[in-house]
């Protein structure tokens, strides 16, 4: 069994498969929503500020519904910063935590 601690290798994060391995759901009391990366043994939890939504979008959200819309809507961005930051990381801590900046400030292709 995988230490959730220890490091994903690369196999774990492979950008070529689908990472939302659950349906994400929102966390009020956090201002967050959480989603999962799927590594091969473990699941990785995740989770974006509505802050970051809100600023993807240009104002906060009417909802819990309109919070998960707009994360299934910028969902591929969200999880391209969440596997940069993860990299960057080196796997540790949980949950990981996908801010604003985590997103805007992506390199550019």
């Amino acid at each position: 069994m995988t230490d959730p601690h220890s490091p994903p290798t690369s196999g774990q994060l492979d950008a070529a498969k689908p990472h939302s391995a659950m349906p994400p759901d929102d966390l009020p009391e956090s201002r967050a929503i959480r989603f999962h990366f799927r590594g091969d043994h473990d699941l990785i939890e995740c989770w974006v500020s509505w802050e970051a939504l809100e600023r993807l979008e240009g104002g906060p959200a009417d909802s819990s519904s309109d919070r998960l819309a707009r994360f299934e809507q910028h969902r591929p961005r969200i999880e391209a910063a969440a596997l940069r930051k993860i990299g960057r990381a080196g796997g540790a801590g949980a949950p990981l935590r996908i801010d604003a900046e985590d997103i805007l400030n992506a390199p550019q292709a």
